[in-house]
């Protein structure tokens, strides 16, 4: 899978940036930052690089809390456990038809 610099959701660009310290300062590998349009993935820990698909699922993660922002569903938005269910099946979809 590809990992973009931007997407397009209803005409709005979205970011991709990449930190070194997001998990240091944060305590998670990535982060849906809406009021800025900005996904923010984290590559790598001190101790080891994360694999291509955990890159991807934490994209596709993010995206997912994307996606319900921009339809008005900010409280499924906020169910972190319906995000990685729902954001699991989209990256496996994705894979199988990639």
């Amino acid at each position: 899978m590809y990992i973009p610099h931007e997407f397009k959701l209803f005409n709005q660009t979205i970011k991709v940036v990449y930190s070194r310290t997001l998990m240091d300062k944060e305590g998670f590998f990535a982060k849906w930052e809406y009021n800025k349009n900005r996904v923010i993935l984290q590559q790598s820990t001190r101790k080891r690089p994360l694999t291509k698909e955990q890159i991807e699922g934490n994209l596709i993660h993010e995206a997912t809390h994307a996606f319900l922002n921009m339809i008005g569903h900010d409280e499924l938005s906020q169910d972190e456990v319906f995000v990685s269910s729902l954001s699991g099946l989209i990256h496996q979809f994705i894979m199988q038809v990639h």
